[in-house]
């Protein structure tokens, strides 16, 4: 099986950032890497989408770019097209399905921190076993 090319232009790439479980991550590319770094919470619902393609993890853009020009890096290391419309989906959708929160809520409300903990644990162990795929590149 033939991986995809990368686009260059009108593509939303989601990758989390710091966690390098994709080669992408270690390549400098002609995308635009993690927009909303510089954007306040006004920026990110005023935001349009550029020509150029972008690397996020932020729900608020991803919800800008139809499914069909969305790629999530999977714990394989393959880009995978949503199976959900992207686009006009709600934050607290995109979150829990394509960044896989448990919930948009703080966890300490919730439960005093205990199941962020979990959070943390199950995120380290998909690093890890994502950086034993790479060790070899």
């Amino acid at each position: 099986m033939q991986a995809e090319p990368l686009q260059l232009t009108r593509h939303c790439y989601v990758l989390l950032r710091g966690c390098g479980i994709h080669p992408i991550a270690h390549r400098r590319f002609e995308l635009l890497w993690y927009p909303e770094t510089s954007m306040n919470l006004v920026d990110e619902y005023m935001y349009r989408p550029y020509v150029q393609s972008i690397v996020t993890e932020s729900p608020y853009l991803i919800a800008l770019y139809d499914y069909s020009r969305v790629r999530v890096v999977e714990e394989n290391g393959s880009w995978q097209m949503p199976n959900m419309q992207t686009y006009a989906s709600s934050v607290e959708y995109l979150a829990c399905s394509l960044l896989h929160l448990p919930s948009t809520v703080p966890a300490m409300p919730l439960d005093g921190g205990r199941g962020f903990k979990k959070v943390i644990r199950e995120y380290k162990a998909r690093i890890k076993k994502a950086q034993k795929l790479y060790e070899r590149v």
